[in-house]
């Protein structure tokens, strides 16, 4: 099954909106990281299906994202970095 974008040249607005969104999940990651250390107890035992799916699928979007902010063009399949 080929991605639906097949390597097609974003407009500059979608690149721009990209880096936005990797700029936003980089301070989103890093401030998370800070919590978690600060507060020194890292606790998993309430995670329910939304936050493992949420966990597993944000490396995937944002992957996505940098190769299209970074290279201005979609991927051509659906796996961002082949």
């Amino acid at each position: 099954m080929e991605a639906p974008w097949k390597g097609e040249k974003v407009s500059l607005f979608i690149r721009i909106l990209a880096i936005i969104f990797i700029i936003c999940g980089l301070i989103a990651f890093c401030s998370l990281l800070f919590a978690l250390f600060e507060r020194g107890n890292v606790n998993f035992d309430n995670l329910g299906f939304r936050d493992v799916f949420g966990m597993l699928s944000a490396p995937y979007c944002f992957l996505l994202f940098l190769k299209v902010a970074v290279t201005g063009h979609a991927p051509k399949s659906w796996i961002p970095w082949k």
